[in-house]
């Protein structure tokens, strides 16, 4: 799997962000920001889908 490196700073806020948002990793939050930005990237309609689809496998309420 890729990796990429952060600032520790904006790493400790991200582990604060995703315990408070309900994920179970900082893994699992990025990979959500990272997909809604390129859904939006790729157009608007396909940010609803990925929404929804987070929404049904449970990331999401």
């Amino acid at each position: 799997m890729p990796k990429v490196k952060i600032d520790k700073n904006l790493y400790k806020r991200a582990e604060e962000a995703a315990q408070a948002e309900g994920y179970s990793s900082v893994d699992e939050l990025v990979i959500h920001l990272i997909e809604l930005a390129v859904a939006k990237s790729e157009g608007g309609d396909n940010a609803d889908a990925v929404e929804e689809q987070l929404r049904g496998l449970g990331y999401i309420e």
